[in-house]
């Protein structure tokens, strides 16, 4: 996701995955219906998830904010987040699954307060992506001690 999937463009060159902005935004999406999952968004989990956003935006050419406002649209329009699973399911290594998950840890985080709302959804996409709990609780440990 973002810049810390070290994927290359070369790498999608002559396959069937998809573009490197598409998996990193729904990622992104992904991170923001966590940040708003306890039903508003904090500043500190906006100010991380817009700094993640900022290296998307140099990486296709884009604004921030239109990134974000893509991010916004995407979410208020998505009936379910099943479909963003399938893509990462498909599209990510095992390795970027945890990146992943150790990401929205960071933004469950990001405001010192784990609402159980934002701690179920990270639990379930982990689930959903085949991530074991040993691994899920690992990455909920380190993001939870990163913020102190």
């Amino acid at each position: 996701m973002f810049n810390i999937f070290k994927k290359q463009h070369t790498e999608l060159k002559n396959t069937k995955k998809k573009p490197i902005f598409e998996i990193d935004l729904t990622a992104s999406v992904l991170a923001y219906e966590i940040a708003r999952a306890d039903g508003s968004i904090s500043e500190s989990e906006l100010e991380l998830l817009l700094s993640e956003i900022e290296k998307i935006a140099l990486n296709v050419g884009k604004s921030k904010e239109k990134i974000f406002k893509i991010i916004e649209k995407f979410s208020s329009e998505s009936v379910s987040f099943y479909e963003f699973i399938e893509s990462i399911n498909e599209e990510y290594s095992k390795n970027e699954k945890l990146l992943l998950i150790d990401f929205l840890w960071r933004i469950a985080f990001a405001d010192s307060i784990l609402e159980a709302q934002e701690e179920r959804l990270v639990r379930r996409i982990a689930d959903l992506i085949n991530i074991k709990d040993i691994d899920v609780l690992k990455l909920k440990d380190k993001a939870k001690n990163q913020k102190r």
